[in-house]
């Protein structure tokens, strides 16, 4: 990066703080940092947008953007936001993001010391690529067998973070600092974890069985072995067992409310239980490094992190990594590979190497999200989500709490300045709830001039009314628990009161006027016997390549909806199990 551009990206930083911050600039720096970690086609986005900006500064100001007045370059985002000029509102937004979760929640780092391993030892029997519960489960059952093993990860490891989603927790524990979308005709936000245990460390550890009929559907879809829930069912209870899935002793007078509210409406509505550890007399959630990571490392299992798989290829009857390793280039080999660094990531290492892929379709959970206002108080700083969940509506949808953070409120309401600024006093009394479906497709490509990946997805018209429909249900739920007003997280959204959401939710014609987003990233290596449709086998093996497994939520290829981690526990679980008992 150069200089130029860098002194771009802090004027602009500054520039947002002070519009929206009160001149509060000292967290600038770090705001650019974070951009800086985005994925690949933001900042080119970003970088061809200033090259624009500084050419207009330069004929009107005869200055360059980083030389100029705030006034001066309001004049000049303000023209090209009216011209709708290469969406340049999307820059502003971005940083006005960055700045939120920055400014409004911030919770200091713990760096976890761990043993560095030196890499003079250049050969391994098996190699983890990933330590999500996929990966720290393969890599503990290895090791319990006296296996030697190495997990390579290419995040660091950090502790929990104690408010919900702050900046520094986006920043160290998030893929591309949780700053990336994918393309295609719905521009889809998705975020994945970069860390020592994977997604398990920033999601809620909400804790979903594998579903019977979800079961049955991939046994007869790709026809593979042994996959039905009495296959699984030892492995389900032995991993509830070790994360301590547990139903909480109490939960918040909103959750009452909105338990009558379902009940009222004949709708069923869940508990969903959660991993989680007490901590005195306080639930608290567990992850991978407090559980199967724990006994890993306790074993001296041994981890290489800091460290990104750049290529995997076969020599000589052994699999060799070419890896980047504390900014240095360097290789390693091994007998059997293990990917268990999630969809993205496998398919984008996959397509690097060269090796043969097909049917890599991926799926997302998309959601739509509406902020509540109720006349209580019901917010706070360390607010977790609410653990209930209206599931009437599966296997169309289902209707829950989302992180609900001063920051999510305000960058979600930044294009509408009246309720902006409600939302800076009365937070408290808001938040924000989902509907969130399995609908659309996509793929990953692998581009030679890119470092990143690219996401294409699509969700087609058809699914309009199915979005619809749960939009209601969600607005519905939330009237009737007794909220004063509903705001629909969608473009040119207003506050909505009961007699009128209905209207404006049937005016809809495009489902492009939504907002979607995504935390779950599934598929792109469908597991079974149909060698015409299945990378893998029944058991993760891929197909034409010995040695050679995947064993995470990428195996997970038909509609799922609801949290994967369980799923993906009990079958990565099941696989390394297989896999050590015919071995």
């Amino acid at each position: 990066m150069n200089n130029k551009f860098f002194l771009q990206l802090m004027f602009f930083s500054k520039y947002i703080t002070h519009l929206y911050f009160d001149n509060n600039i000292k967290k600038s720096k770090k705001i650019v940092y974070h951009f800086l970690k985005s994925h690949i086609l933001v900042k080119i986005f970003v970088r061809i947008s200033f090259f624009y900006i500084d050419l207009i500064s330069i004929v009107l100001y005869r200055k360059k953007v980083n030389n100029l007045k705030y006034d001066q370059f309001k004049k000049i985002i303000n023209f090209l936001e009216k011209i709708n000029f290469l969406q340049i509102s999307k820059i502003s937004e971005l940083f006005h993001a960055l700045a939120s979760i920055h400014l409004c929640s911030e919770e200091k780092q713990i760096k976890i010391k761990y043993p560095t391993i030196l890499l003079n030892k250049k050969y391994y029997e098996n190699i983890v690529i990933g330590s999500g519960p996929g990966g720290s489960i393969t890599a503990n059952e290895l090791k319990k067998s006296n296996k030697e093993v190495l997990i390579i990860e290419k995040g660091d490891w950090f502790d929990h973070f104690k408010l919900k989603h702050p900046g520094n927790e986006l920043l160290s524990k998030w893929q591309y600092g949780g700053l990336a979308v994918a393309l295609g005709n719905i521009k889809i936000q998705y975020a994945s974890a970069e860390c020592f245990g994977g997604g398990s460390e920033i999601n809620s550890g909400l804790y979903h069985e594998p579903d019977i009929n979800f079961l049955n559907t991939w046994s007869e879809k790709f026809n593979t072995k042994n996959i039905k829930y009495r296959d699984l069912k030892n492995f389900i209870e032995e991993t509830k067992e070790k994360t301590n899935v547990k139903y909480l002793d109490k939960f918040p007078t909103i959750s009452e409310d909105i338990i009558r509210a379902a009940n009222n409406n004949k709708w069923k509505i869940e508990e969903v239980p959660r991993w989680v550890y007490i901590n005195n007399n306080n639930f608290q959630k567990k992850s991978m490094t407090q559980t199967y990571l724990k006994e890993y490392l306790y074993n001296k299992g041994q981890i290489l992190l800091n460290t990104s798989v750049k290529k995997i290829y076969k020599k000589a009857n052994v699999w060799n990594l070419r890896i980047k390793f504390k900014k240095k280039y360097d290789n390693v080999s091994c007998k059997n590979i293990f990917m268990c660094c999630g969809s993205i990531n496998n398919l984008h290492l996959l397509n690097k190497s060269k090796l043969k892929t097909q049917n890599t379709e991926i799926n997302l959970h998309p959601m739509i999200k509406i902020i509540v206002k109720f006349p209580k108080k019901i917010n706070t700083e360390n607010m977790e989500i609410l653990t209930h969940q209206v599931t009437e509506f599966f296997p169309k949808f289902l209707i829950g709490n989302a992180a609900s953070g001063l920051q999510f409120l305000r960058i979600a309401t930044l294009d509408n300045n009246t309720f902006y600024q409600e939302v800076k006093k009365e937070w408290k009394k808001m938040l924000v709830f989902h509907a969130t479906f399995s609908i659309g497709k996509g793929k990953i490509m692998s581009f030679p001039f890119l470092k990143d990946p690219v996401i294409f997805y699509d969700i087609e018209n058809k699914e309009l009314e199915l979005v619809k429909n749960g939009m209601t249900k969600l607005s519905k739920l939330m009237f009737d628990a007794g909220c004063e007003f509903i705001y629909p997280i969608t473009k040119c959204s207003n506050k909505l009161y009961a007699e009128t959401y209905s209207k404006f939710i049937n005016d809809i014609r495009d489902i492009k006027k939504f907002n979607f987003s995504s935390v779950h990233i599934l598929g792109g290596a469908p597991m079974g016997e149909d060698i015409n449709e299945c990378i893998v086998n029944s058991f993760g093996k891929m197909h034409n390549y010995d040695n050679l497994y995947i064993n995470d939520s990428s195996l997970i290829c038909n509609k799922l909806l609801k949290n994967p981690q369980g799923t993906t526990m009990a079958v990565a679980l099941r696989n390394i199990s297989n896999f050590l008992n015919t071995n």
